[in-house]
């Protein structure tokens, strides 16, 4: 869809764009987006008003926030991913998975499940400006403070197909975890700073948020 940018405000990495468009915006909160300016980017959209739509991205594509731009939806979680409401209400946001560890794998023809625990970065962070990480994880505290609570997601994937997946190895930290739709797939892609990676296909995906105690 093209919207006409008519301003953009900034607050640190979230954006409020006034627009023009042909009629209403076809998203909903933590729908990750495809934007095409210059060049295309990824954004993330926190609410969509009638000629208004305040969106995070990462600041350095700033610039690109003018005149005719396309959004394309890439994924909705919470249209998507069965449990994902409870996800944010947990946490205030659908994490992106930056260094998180995948703590349990199970892997059969056609169902994967993967349990990951959350950082205290993703914790603690309910806006992450880091929709692109760096290759170089931040330091992890390795005993979390006792007032941070500590929380997994278990994330079952149904008729998964076409797996091209590296080990489960004795270390598992998640670069990024990625959803985007193809045809009548879902396509999940793992980049990972160490331990399984690859990505899949699938049917349907099912989440479930715990918290963790001692």
């Amino acid at each position: 869809m093209q919207i006409q940018v008519q301003k953009a405000e900034k607050k640190e990495n979230e954006y409020l764009i006034h627009y023009q468009a042909g009629g209403a915006l076809p998203f909903v909160p933590h729908d990750v987006v495809l934007i095409h300016g210059k060049q295309y980017f990824i954004g993330t959209i926190l609410k969509v008003e009638s000629e208004q739509v305040h969106i995070r991205i990462n600041p350095e594509y700033e610039d690109q926030l003018t005149g005719s731009i396309g959004l394309e939806l890439a994924f909705s979680p919470t249209v998507s991913i069965q449990g994902a409401d409870s996800i944010v209400e947990k946490l205030g946001y659908f994490p992106p998975f930056h260094y998180d560890r995948i703590t349990a794998a199970n892997m059969t023809k056609d169902q994967i499940t993967l349990t990951i625990e959350l950082s205290p970065a993703s914790v603690l962070v309910p806006k992450s400006p880091d929709l692109e990480p760096s290759a170089e994880a931040p330091v992890i505290p390795e005993a979390p403070a006792k007032d941070i609570p500590r929380y997994a997601v278990t994330f079952t994937f149904l008729e998964t197909k076409e797996h091209v997946l590296t080990p489960v190895e004795t270390e598992n930290i998640i670069l990024q975890l990625d959803f985007r739709y193809e045809e009548a797939d879902m396509v999940v892609d793992i980049d990972a700073l160490s331990g399984l990676s690859g990505s899949f296909l699938c049917r349907g995906i099912r989440a479930e948020i715990t918290e963790l105690h001692e």
